[in-house]
């Protein structure tokens, strides 16, 4: 693993879905609390929408801080999808509201870091 004085040690591998609207200011957040974020961008298997996943390299002392940026810069919102209304001779659609947003966080330990 590399080490140095700036960064610590990589030992851990957190994996965060957030919306499009909150990838910039979840990504600035995490840079302020002193980690590495790469950022990846993907497609909601749900809603079919955009979304972006975040890849971030820390140590097992920045989970905490880094679970927290996100909690800060990514928040839920309540959006309408338009259903079919059952029973109806027409396809009239109804709006139907869902809760999307805030983040969906996975950490994982990481066996082996190599930066090239």
């Amino acid at each position: 693993m590399k080490t140095n004085d700036s960064h610590p040690a990589v030992n851990r591998i957190m994996t965060a879905v957030v919306q499009e609207q909150d990838v910039e200011s979840a990504i600035n957040a995490l840079l302020q609390a002193g980690v590495s974020v790469t950022h990846l961008a993907s497609t909601g298997g749900f809603l079919g929408r955009r979304n972006s996943t975040l890849m971030i390299g820390l140590n097992e002392k920045q989970i905490e801080e880094a679970v927290g940026a996100l909690t800060k810069s990514c928040r839920r919102r309540v959006e309408y999808v338009a259903t079919p209304l059952e029973g109806s001779p027409l396809p009239f659609p109804s709006p139907t509201p869902i809760t999307v947003g805030g983040a969906t966080i996975f950490t994982l330990e990481v066996d082996r870091y190599i930066e090239l």
